[in-house]
């Protein structure tokens, strides 16, 4: 996290948007100074500030979750900055699987039930009243344009262009990587973050998630029912299958979706 009492502003370092790249820029040419820790979030900032430093301008960045998925694997093939025993087992499983992104997405991803709440590939708390009131949300994919307007707004003039460093090496277009199956799935999983920031969602995903939200609220809606005006072995046999009959109805109604 980047200060600035001259320029006063707060940078909330977010992971895989090229935060280090902006808190050295920010730091060498825009009156920055570091405080508390790295990622550490804009309710952590508050908690610890003066008046005066709440009402300082606050930026944050974020990626599309699809292609930090991508930049992960590829990171981890590497194995240039595997520091940690589940850094070297993502490795190991890679070099075992052949380098099948496939492989990987379904073990790291969707086995290991990475999903919108994941630290490691979206910002912590983005769903949350304090990260939504944050004043401006640049984007990792228009990175160079936002930051000059971040500066702008800041008051300060630019000194030169972002560099752009810590790319991933050897990843080429992020939605090559995913076949029809995996896409499918990333765009679920991620749905509300993509939804939330305004990237694109497949019209077929979108009408899909729409369903199932909808056949979840009848469901709820009908459990409440049933609970309030029956007793007894009903209400019994109603927990034990209502999980099993959700996932039937989901299922059902999924491919539905699809044959539309």
């Amino acid at each position: 996290m980047v200060i600035s009492h001259k320029y006063r502003y707060i940078f909330i370092q977010t992971p895989k948007t090229a935060s280090s790249t902006i808190a050295i820029a920010l730091c060498n040419r825009y009156d920055g100074e570091e405080i508390l820790h790295k990622h550490a979030t804009f309710d952590e900032y508050l908690a610890q500030a003066s008046e005066a430093e709440r009402k300082y301008f606050s930026f944050a960045g974020v990626r599309n979750p699809l292609d930090v998925v991508v930049s992960r694997f590829e990171l981890r093939k590497s194995g240039e900055i595997n520091e940690t025993i589940e850094h070297k087992r993502q490795n190991q499983f890679i070099q075992e699987s052949g380098g099948d992104f496939g492989d990987y997405f379904q073990t790291f991803v969707v086995e290991a039930n990475i999903n919108v709440h994941n630290p490691a590939i979206v910002p912590a708390n983005w769903w949350s009243k304090s990260f939504q009131d944050i004043d401006y949300i640049y984007r990792y994919e228009n990175l160079a344009e936002d930051f000059s307007a971040i500066l702008k707004k800041i008051g300060a003039q630019q000194a030169r262009d972002l560099p752009l460093s810590n790319r991933t090496e050897g990843k080429v277009d992020f939605l090559k990587y995913y076949d029809r199956a995996t896409l499918e799935q990333a765009y679920k999983i991620f749905f509300p973050y993509l939804d939330c920031w305004g990237y694109a969602i497949p019209d077929s995903i979108r009408r899909q998630v729409f369903a199932q939200q909808q056949i979840k609220e009848a469901l709820s809606s009908l459990r409440t029912e049933i609970l309030d005006t029956r007793p007894g072995i009903l209400k019994r046999l109603l927990y034990r299958q209502e999980n099993i009959i959700h996932q039937k109805i989901l299922i059902t109604l999924e491919a539905l979706c699809q044959e539309n």
